[in-house]
């Protein structure tokens, strides 16, 4: 059995985001981070800053679990925070990761939401096999 190539795995995964990005040109960046904040992948505008959102994302998807184990009674699939000029969008990727996407705020999250769920799906069987 082949020994997966760590910098060929990375490679992959931000050949896929970079794919998202293209086929979803609302979002300004996309990050796949663990969900300790380590960051795995990205696609993100110049001038963004891939660390800041893998981290920060991370934290959204830690926080929003905890209000759903003590309030809705489960685990959340995704949060949003929508702010003045942007709006975060974090996916949780199977149990390890999450995708965090970051859009201008004028972009309706209902617009890119379905893309990034198959994205979170496609990105958790690729980091389980």
């Amino acid at each position: 059995m082949p020994v997966a190539d760590p910098a060929q795995e990375s490679a992959d995964l931000d050949a896929r985001l970079m794919r998202l990005r293209a086929a979803l040109p609302d979002l300004k960046g996309v990050t796949l981070t663990t969900r300790s904040g380590l960051l795995l992948a990205a696609a993100v505008d110049d001038g963004g800053d891939a660390d800041v959102l893998a981290a920060l994302g991370a934290d959204l998807l830690a926080s929003s679990e905890a209000v759903a184990r003590g309030l809705a009674g489960g685990e959340p699939r995704e949060a949003t925070v929508r702010g003045p000029g942007r709006h975060v969008i974090v996916l949780a990727v199977g149990e390890a990761a999450a995708l965090v996407a970051l859009t201008d705020a004028l972009t309706p999250s209902a617009s890119v939401l379905p893309d990034l769920r198959e994205a979170a799906r496609e990105l958790a069987e690729a980091l389980a096999g």
